[in-house]
């Protein structure tokens, strides 16, 4: 049978028999070619898991692997006193107690600023002096002139009676003019100096408040007191006001903590820095504070209702902050948020939510590449409509 067998292999095909042997390795590579294609489309079609379905929302697959992996939660407003916001600052000025005049009695952190202080003093001095010299010229200008005037109403009296000669008339007339004439010189000269001194304060003050001193809190300042400044970014100077709650941790007082208000806030901006100077008085009962010391402060410490969530659920992209909310099933809708101080593993929400949202928490950064696909579709539709071009 073997031999019949081997035989039987060795003779030569037939026609159909040639075809059909051709057309075994095709089918077998066609076979194996859709094989692959099946093992290609076998993972997870993500375009049908999630998907972008309108502006800024996106549709997950109700059940799916990826929104089992979602930490889902309800925001709630909470009641805190956790600081807005954390910026450092340092002792600027320090009126320890004395029985000299205030002014001998300032300490400053640099000697440039008791030397601008200085000069604020004198300017103060030169203003007030000017001001109560321009008084008394004013007085004496009108003194002179109604002198002056009652002697010559006299004259016309005597002329017109044939007492006392026209001459003597137009003389006093004469006098008059330039009593009148030298009383306004003085008094034009006594106003330029006060205007002067005014301006030269006004820049004074204006360097002392670069130099980290709000005058104001100099000039009403009790003994014992330390003056504080520091520095809030542009972006955050909405979060600050007068009368804010702040507490104070010195680098050099680690173990105790200051309770304070925010006295005053500068008028410009620091051209240098872009940020805003803020201004901060604390009592120094126990003579603790020097000036140049370095501190932590925390603005905002009064008590609020806030928005907590965890820092993982917020997405930063193109230099905005973003949420996940919900917004039906297997629905979550993008909103942009305003982001605070962080408070352990979460992040106070200033603005974008209000409580009671749905948003996604743990897994949110699943969905990031979604995001960013929707901000720049965002980007690309601002951009046609700006070209006039109808999206």
């Amino acid at each position: 049978m073997s031999s019949l067998f081997r035989f039987k292999l060795n003779l030569p095909p037939s026609g159909f028999a040639r075809s059909i042997i051709y057309l075994i390795p095709v089918a077998m590579l066609m076979l194996g070619a859709w094989q692959q294609t099946e093992a290609e489309q076998k993972p997870l079609d993500n375009s049908a898991v999630v998907k972008l379905v309108g502006p800024r929302t996106i549709a997950v697959q109700p059940g799916s692997l990826l929104e089992q992996k979602f930490d889902i939660f309800e925001v709630q407003k909470e009641q805190i006193t956790t600081p807005l916001l954390l910026v450092t600052g340092a002792v600027v000025a320090r009126l320890p107690a004395g029985s000299s005049p205030m002014e001998d009695r300032w300490q400053f952190n640099s000697i440039e600023l008791s030397g601008v202080y200085a000069d604020w003093q004198r300017a103060r001095a030169e203003k007030e002096f000017n001001a109560k010299r321009l008084v008394k010229i004013r007085e004496l200008t009108a003194a002179q002139y109604n002198s002056q005037k009652l002697a010559v109403d006299r004259l016309r009296k005597l002329v017109a009676t044939g007492t006392e000669a026209i001459r003597d008339l137009t003389a006093a007339e004469a006098n008059l003019l330039q009593v009148q004439l030298e009383g306004q010189k003085s008094v034009y000269e006594a106003e330029t100096a006060l205007t002067v001194a005014t301006r030269s304060r006004a820049a004074l003050e204006r360097t002392l408040l670069q130099e980290g001193v709000d005058p104001l809190l100099l000039e009403n300042a009790t003994p014992g007191t330390s003056l504080i400044m520091a520095d809030v970014p542009e972006l955050r100077i909405s979060w600050v006001s007068v009368g804010q709650a702040c507490v104070t941790k010195f680098y050099g007082l680690p173990e105790q903590t200051f309770i304070g208000k925010v006295k005053s806030l500068a008028p410009t901006l620091s051209a240098q820095r872009h940020t805003l100077r803020v201004f901060f008085e604390l009592q120094d009962t126990n003579n603790q504070f020097k000036p140049g010391m370095y501190a932590e402060i925390g603005l905002g410490t009064d008590p609020r209702a806030a928005i907590l969530v965890h820092t993982d659920g917020v997405l930063h992209s193109e230099n905005a902050d973003f949420v996940f909310i919900g917004d039906g099933p297997g629905l979550w809708r993008i909103r942009e948020v305003q982001v605070g101080e962080s408070i352990g593993d979460r992040v106070e929400i200033l603005k974008g939510l209000e409580g009671g949202e749905r948003i996604i928490g743990n897994g949110a950064i699943l969905l990031k590449p979604m995001l960013v696909q929707a901000l720049v579709n965002d980007d690309a539709k601002k951009e046609m409509q700006a070209e006039g071009v109808k999206p």
